[in-house]
């Protein structure tokens, strides 16, 4: 059986009306697939049993710092502006970067990278590119 292989790849997340920006103008973030050692260290499935319940709570979580550091490159089009004007605009050009901010719609951002990562599916648009 032969697998497809892709080290890296551009994401654009569906945040904000990203997608909806021209391209050269949407935040892209290139992501680094991880190997096949880590998949257990970016995520994990949380469970709590509640006894009066039947079925138990099952939560799908990310190790978001890990992610971050290692399975984000470049980020571009990520600018980030203090609302009191005492900080200049910040370029966050990393995962790196972009694992030390806190800023308005982060959640979403975050959440969609992470999940893109940890996401095994080869779409049609990355069949196209290859």
């Amino acid at each position: 059986m032969k697998f497809n292989s892709r080290k890296t790849y551009t994401f654009y997340p569906k945040i904000n009306g990203n997608l909806d920006l021209p391209e050269n103008e949407r935040i892209s973030v290139e992501i680094i697939r991880p190997v096949a050692e880590d998949r257990g260290n970016i995520s994990y499935l949380e469970y709590e049993s509640i006894t009066d319940k039947i079925t138990p709570v099952v939560r799908y979580n990310f190790d978001t710092k890990n992610i971050l550091n290692r399975c984000v490159g470049e980020i571009k089009n990520l600018e980030i502006e203090d609302t009191d004007g005492k900080e200049p605009i910040r370029q966050i050009k990393t995962g790196k970067e972009l694992a030390k901010e806190s800023f308005y719609g982060m959640g979403a951002l975050v959440d969609a990278i992470c999940t893109e990562v940890c996401t095994d599916i080869l779409t049609d648009t990355q069949k196209k590119i290859s």
